[in-house]
């Protein structure tokens, strides 16, 4: 799991270190949060820099986006304004001042919300700001994203390679009630509220349904780390596979193995060098029904290592490339992610012969990967981007 991404300067490479990643933290942060990162493999997110939370032109939330993506409505969930937008109908300036109002509560890295909850606050690609529709898209913005995913599209099914989606939702967007009390007056629609319904044309998957409705029985999100859980990203997976099945039924076999139940454990805690934690155990996992399959892991070095199956692959070992004897079909798949990656790369592994993970590098613009090249180099019977939704902060550069 990665606990927050911060991009470094654009002059390091590839080899760059944790370290630098967290070059604009500030150094007391950075000593306590650099032990924690190190034994959890976690990053944070810059926030864009010279952004505006709340651009002039802001892309409007479309009244008649109730249409459903490309892939239908069981896949791409339809756009439905919420009651209130302070932000973009309302008055801007009025939820301002509240949220100027509570500059004590937004005074730390993080943001307290109820019963324990706890979110990143603007350090990471302005999270509270898009949590609340304070972080909105500009039409320019907006525009750029999607052109940026139907050139990914487009470039894909030149090589006959069918291209899907993925919009890992955040945290907030699944336990938008524990938000802090303050905030739920002024909270309104976000960036993929203003993608999606600009992106009918597009293969993206919507998992938000499938964790809404679990988290009522199981956690799908740690109260104390940003990404969903191994069993949350177990879930997506469910409704990721169901719908790859039906756009592509060539691929092989693909769906959630059986598990018999979930464990829960006091796991992985992106806040412990604040001294914050979780008041109960929240971290989930799939018990899986039967042994997972072993998977043979080759990193950029071209080392090789062996790895039990219920093992993910961390953002920070990227580039590799994996190799599971016994997955459920003899695909490949190209595999553009994040750290929310990590828990899906296990049922990516177990599922799929072979895989290629790669960083997608939203968050670092001059070093967008060149998908034309790794269609060339590895030719993969599909290609996935998975994208978090918070790195939706990060619209790809425009020619």
């Amino acid at each position: 799991m990665s606990l927050r991404e911060l991009p470094p300067d654009q002059e390091v490479h590839r080899t760059r270190s944790i370290w630098s990643r967290l070059f604009y933290v500030p150094l007391i942060i950075l000593v306590v949060l650099s032990t924690g990162a190190a034994a959890t493999g976690f990053y944070v997110d810059r926030k864009l820099e010279n952004a505006s939370p709340f651009p002039a032109d802001a892309a409007p939330i479309a009244t008649d986006a109730a249409g459903a993506g490309e892939l239908g409505s069981a896949c791409t969930l339809p756009v439905t304004p919420p009651a209130q937008e302070p932000w973009l109908d309302g008055d801007a300036e009025a939820a301002e001042s509240v949220w100027d109002a509570h500059a004590a509560d937004l005074a730390n890295d993080y943001v307290l919300g109820e019963d324990g909850f706890v979110f990143w606050n603007d350090i990471q690609a302005m999270n509270f700001s898009q949590a609340v529709g304070r972080r909105a898209l500009s039409v320019d913005e907006v525009t750029a994203w999607h052109d940026y995913l139907a050139e990914m599209r487009d470039t894909a099914e030149a090589a006959g390679i069918p291209f899907y989606i993925v919009i890992a939702p955040a945290k907030w967007a699944i336990y938008d009630e524990k938000l802090p009390a303050w905030a739920q007056d002024i909270r309104g629609s976000g960036p993929l509220d203003q993608l999606l319904p600009a992106s009918t044309d597009l293969p993206i998957i919507d998992v938000r349904a499938a964790l809404d409705d679990e988290s009522a029985e199981n956690p799908v999100y740690s109260r104390v780390n940003s990404h969903w859980t191994d069993y949350g990203g177990y879930v997506a997976w469910k409704t990721i596979s169901e719908c790859m099945s039906a756009g592509s039924p060539e691929l092989g076999e693909m769906s959630a193995l059986p598990i018999d139940g979930v464990n829960t454990v006091d796991d992985f805690n992106e806040f412990a060098g604040y001294g914050l934690s979780s008041p109960v155990p929240d971290w989930t996992t799939p018990d899986y029904t039967d042994p997972l399959q072993p998977v043979s892991v080759t990193g950029a070095d071209g080392a090789v290592t062996v790895v039990a199956g219920e093992k993910g692959t961390d953002l920070s070992l990227l580039p590799v490339s994996t190799t599971t004897d016994g997955a459920q079909n003899d695909s490949s798949a190209l595999i553009l992610r994040d750290s929310q990656g990590n828990a899906l790369s296990v049922p990516w592994q177990q599922t799929f012969s072979r895989t290629w993970q790669v960083r997608h590098n939203f968050d670092l613009p001059s070093e967008l990967p060149d998908l034309g090249a790794l269609i060339d180099e590895h030719h993969p019977d599909v290609v996935i981007l998975e994208v978090a939704q918070r790195h939706l902060n990060f619209p790809p550069p425009t020619e």
